[in-house]
């Protein structure tokens, strides 16, 4: 695996636990820790030479990422541990007609 691959899966690996550990949190609770993905990634793509502009948009995409992923896991009812043995887990059809816009 090339070193970027690497780097990809353990932020995927990361982000992945930071969000269950954010769905676990009342709603209320959840904004300082957006606050501190935010801070963190916009140091990191300052730091990989994107300038603080880029890297504020690069930040808040990072944190509407895991919102959207919270809301995922929220509506999914957590997380696969906490999905009961008698409710399988939603077929994904990645690029089916179904999910076309244009309705082909």
């Amino acid at each position: 695996m090339s070193v970027v691959g690497a780097a990809l899966e353990q932020l995927l690996r990361l982000i992945h636990r930071r969000t269950l550990k954010i769905a676990a949190l009342p709603e209320d609770e959840r904004d300082s820790h957006y606050d501190l993905i935010r801070l963190s990634c916009c140091a990191a793509a300052e730091y990989i030479g994107q300038s603080p502009d880029e890297a504020a948009i690069t930040a808040n995409d990072m944190v509407q990422f895991v919102r959207a992923l919270v809301g995922i896991i929220e509506v999914g009812g957590g997380s696969d541990q906490e999905r009961s043995a008698d409710r399988p887990a939603p077929t994904r059809h990645f690029g089916s007609r179904e999910n076309s816009t244009t309705g082909m």
